[in-house]
């Protein structure tokens, strides 16, 4: 019957611009999953790089009158950015932070490079005595942290 044939094509037409539309959706999705999953690879192999550590005396932190000098070594194989070197005391983030690259003018594998924290509280421009804490994180988020002594 010619109405029977109309409507099973109407029925396979619908099913087919259904079927192009998830089609389409998927085929978005799974896109952007690879482009995330590609930066993600480009980010982890960046961290696997890179790694530094802090090469201080916990006992004895340099110091002139407020400021501290921390001193960071470049242990990894790739050359790091020092402006783009965070600082935390105590898990505040320190704004009083100036560097320097010892002996260089890049802060390259095995290069140290030199934090000086200017400590500000109110009236009391050192470090109160006790235990304290320095993580310095770089850009690509590698850390290293240690405990120190005042």
């Amino acid at each position: 019957m010619p109405g029977e044939s109309i409507s099973h094509l109407i029925f396979f037409i619908g099913a087919i611009i259904i079927a192009v539309g998830v089609i389409g959706v998927v085929t978005t999705n799974v896109q952007s999953i690879s482009a995330s999953y590609g930066m993600n690879s480009k980010t982890l192999a960046d961290q696997l790089k890179t790694d530094i550590t802090i090469i201080n005396d916990p006992a004895k932190i340099p110091n002139s009158s407020w400021n501290y000098s921390f001193y960071v070594k470049n242990t990894g194989n790739t050359k790091l950015n020092p402006d783009e070197v965070n600082m935390f005391v105590d898990g505040n983030y320190t704004r009083n932070l100036t560097y320097s690259v010892i002996d260089v003018t890049q802060w390259s594998p095995p290069s140290v490079l030199v934090l000086n924290y200017t400590y500000s509280a109110g009236k009391n421009p050192t470090l109160p005595p006790g235990d304290h804490n320095v993580r310095v994180v770089v850009g690509n988020g590698v850390f290293d942290t240690m405990a120190f002594r005042i």
